[in-house]
């Protein structure tokens, strides 16, 4: 597959300044940090006879408004998709060979960028509740397959987008600091890969159908984020 790091590249550059532009904003007070941790990313392929989650990570730049309940919030950088695949020995019905079995992760490198609220509800005087729901839009600067060969450029889409659902607890004691343990369930609305059946001859001359795939991400993230309150102050 043809993929361009160099566009993936200016992508998370263009995150990164955005993310530094609504913390440089003048004018209001906002929490600013970086949040991170494994990721839990399931999709589901016809033809294997076996799937399992991956394992990967993620690791954004993070901006929230400053308020009492509820805030806004941006989080910007990589969010890596994808499935692990086993599969056992087999003969191609279309070249007839032997094709040793195995497993292979298929990763989909991607930049994202996450806007949404949250609501915060105290728990007592050093720790707070919230929620959050958020809209996402992702690009897939680069992917890995293993020995999966058949798809192709035209059958992966680049540009993806879906929602963000979660929670978790803040430590809230310190105004200026406060960190979060985060649980964040993502599924894409949009399909990462899509392509129909195909049909081949064999040597024999017979024929073979290749299933086809429509393939949505979706992932856990769980991590924490760090956040750090630039505070502004009026004076007369």
């Amino acid at each position: 597959m043809i993929y361009n790091p160099q566009l993936g590249h200016r992508v998370i550059y263009a995150c990164i300044l955005l993310i530094a532009g609504l913390v440089s904003a003048q004018g209001q007070s906002k929490y600013f940090g970086i949040n991170g941790g494994p990721t839990i990313a399931f999709q589901k392929w016809n033809g294997f006879q076996e799937s399992n989650p991956l394992l990967t990570y993620h690791l954004k730049a993070h901006v929230e408004s400053y308020g009492q309940s509820s805030a806004f919030f941006a989080n910007a950088g990589i969010s890596n998709k994808g499935r692990g695949i086993r599969y056992n020995d087999f003969v191609s019905p279309i070249s007839g060979g032997l094709i040793r079995g195995g497993y292979v992760n298929v990763v989909f490198k991607n930049v994202e960028l996450t806007l949404g609220l949250k609501k915060y509800f105290e728990l007592n005087p050093y720790f707070e509740f919230f929620y959050s729901f958020g809209l996402r839009g992702s690009y897939t600067y680069d992917a890995k397959y293993g020995q999966i060969d058949y798809i192709t450029n035209d059958a992966t889409r680049k540009w993806n987008y879906g929602v963000s659902a979660g929670g978790g607890i803040r430590w809230s004691e310190n105004e200026f600091f406060r960190p979060l343990l985060h649980i964040i369930f993502s599924p894409d609305l949009s399909q990462q890969v899509k392509i129909p059946a195909q049909e081949y001859v064999s040597p024999s001359g017979g024929t073979y159908v290749l299933a086809g795939q429509e393939i949505r991400n979706i992932s856990l993230e769980i991590g924490f984020t760090l956040q750090f309150l630039r505070k502004v102050i009026y004076r007369e």
